[in-house]
């Protein structure tokens, strides 16, 4: 038997219309194999109730969905929209019949829970119970009920050291607080309060990553507002007000979580708390220090001017996060900085980044980004001696990044901020013709506004605040008011002048003759500095000949 009667045997076998004569078979049309599935599955859909029966005609069978499913959106009261979009959650009979079951399941975790003459708690059968409670509230769009029993079986796992599932049980509740109906002040507050215990269960469970990433989620929720207020606060990529000093702490301290600050070589640029691997004691005494020398234009500070023991090194390097893709999630927080203008603490995640990037060894793209991303902060803050003290000690040490188009990049930005050339500037920074526009367009939009508003003092334009054009305003009124005063009615002069205290007042003796007053006080001048013996300088210009 030959190939093609084997091929034709197994389509027959398979698709049907095998039987006798071929001339029966070809002129009728085929039935397409879909057609035939469609007609034998049903529905695909996940109940409690059989489905109902679909309509048939001669035509075609259309299967029908289940009316006790509806897509839509999830809300505190169970509600649902039917956008088409989205999960799908429970009506009718059938979410009465799975609320009764979940309430069943929370009664067994209360039981398990409780404590007889016969039995104490038992935490594992009481965590089981609410999150089957919990499953069963989500298939009914029940935000709230689900979040509670979460949160509950969290803390029924956290009694067993079940810290893995426990943070995961944080982690969904604190997703669920954020897409609830619930006041923004009590989402700031929940999402918060239950990312940081999900940090802490990462790391009784030995994952310093997903701890560290659960740390700055708890910081970006103290940043959390309203969608409206959110659209109208951004302008230019950058926001309008200010950053909540609560999150600038949480989010600097996840930064330490990945990279400890012994580490980082922009550690003097951390703006809240002290590192949890540096002495408080040594700190505090060289706080002045640090605050002269990294702060103001033309900072003369080196990368390499702290020394910190070997041992201090080792243990930083233990503790420091060396899961893949770390420096993604520290990225997030360097847009995050930039959006708010603060470009101190944005240079001090750079340089934990281009650390973690280090550590692994190799030279990767990546890696030429972070550097770029770190001589770009540093000229924004205005220390174009620091970025370029950085950019020839240590990132022109790698060979790779001498061959990069972020190194050129850096280096035209750094000569025509140090050469105050404004032409220069801009043609470094051109992104339509000029030779940096591969390495421009490599960056994120945050950076790049960034290098559109770098100046030749190499600081960045920052755009006031809502709030402090307001206090300016309002600090402005009451000085104008007393301008105005002081033009309608002139004040003496000892009670306006800036001067140094006016001497001791003189007598009317004195007074009178205002020459003599004058040279005694030139005399006087004249003997503070050691030139009141002016005949004896005449004698000493004597005994030498000028000739």
């Amino acid at each position: 038997m030959s190939y093609k009667r084997n091929a034709n045997a197994n389509r027959d076998a398979l698709f049907g219309g095998g039987g006798s004569g071929g001339a029966s078979t070809s002129g009728a049309k085929k039935k397409p194999a879909g057609a035939a599935r469609k007609s034998t599955t049903g529905p695909s859909f996940n109940s409690l109730e059989t489905p109902v029966p679909s309509i048939t005609s001669s035509a075609s069978t259309i299967p029908t969905r289940n009316v006790n499913v509806n897509p839509g959106r999830r809300t505190n009261t169970g509600t649902t929209t039917t956008t088409g979009v989205g999960p799908s959650f429970l009506s009718g009979q059938a979410k009465i019949d799975k609320m009764k079951e979940a309430e069943e399941h929370r009664a067994k975790a209360k039981k398990a829970l409780s404590r007889t003459l016969f039995s104490s708690p038992d935490p594992i059968a009481g965590a089981m119970f609410y999150h089957r409670a919990a499953e069963a509230y989500k298939q009914c769009g029940e935000n709230r009920l689900e979040r509670l029993h979460r949160i509950a079986s969290a803390d029924c796992q956290m009694g067993h050291d079940g810290y893995a599932t426990a943070a995961q049980e944080y982690i969904r509740a604190a997703e669920l607080s954020a897409c609830s109906e619930e006041t923004l002040p009590r989402k700031k507050a929940e999402c918060t309060k239950l990312y940081s215990d999900a940090a802490k269960a990462w790391t009784e469970a030995g994952e310093p990553g997903r701890a560290g990433e659960c740390m700055l989620k708890s910081g970006y929720s103290m940043l959390m507002m309203e969608e409206e207020e959110g659209d109208n606060d951004m302008i230019g990529g950058k926001r309008l007000h200010s950053i909540d000093k609560d999150a600038l702490k949480a989010i600097e301290a996840a930064v330490e979580a990945h990279v400890p600050d012994p580490l980082n070589r922009y550690r003097q640029f951390r703006q809240s708390g002290i590192s949890a691997f540096v002495d408080p004691d040594a700190a505090a005494t060289s706080t002045s220090t640090n605050t002269t020398t990294t702060t103001g234009e033309g900072s003369s500070s080196s990368p390499l001017e702290e020394e910190v023991s070997e041992e201090t090194l080792d243990m930083c390097r233990s503790h420091m996060v060396k899961s893949s893709h770390a420096h993604e999630t520290l990225n997030k927080a360097v847009q995050k900085f930039i959006e708010y203008g603060e470009f101190k603490s944005a240079l001090y995640t750079a340089g934990a980044i281009s650390t973690l990037l280090e550590a692994d060894g190799f030279s990767t793209i990546s890696l030429s980004r972070a550097y770029c991303v770190e001589t770009i902060l540093t000229l924004a803050i205005g220390d174009v001696v620091a970025a370029d003290q950085w950019f020839l000690q240590v990132h022109l040490q790698n060979n790779i990044y001498l061959s990069s188009r972020e190194c050129k990049l850096a280096e035209d930005l750094i000569r025509a901020v140090k050469m105050r050339d404004l032409d220069d500037l801009d043609t470094a920074r051109d992104h339509v013709r000029g030779d940096n526009r591969t390495a421009l367009s490599n960056l994120d939009f945050g950076l790049r506004n960034v290098v559109a508003n770098l100046r030749i003092s190499g600081a960045v334009r920052k755009s006031k605040s809502k709030v402090a054009v307001a206090a300016a305003v309002a600090a402005a009124a009451p000085s104008a008011s007393a301008s105005a005063s002081a033009n309608r009615a002139p004040a003496p002069v000892a009670a306006v002048s800036s001067s140094p205290p006016a001497p001791t007042p003189v007598s009317a003796a004195t007074a009178a003759a205002p020459d003599d007053n004058l040279q005694d006080e030139m005399d006087d001048l004249m003997a503070d500095m050691g030139l009141d013996d002016d005949d004896d300088d005449d004698d000493d210009d004597d005994e030498f000949d000028l000739r």
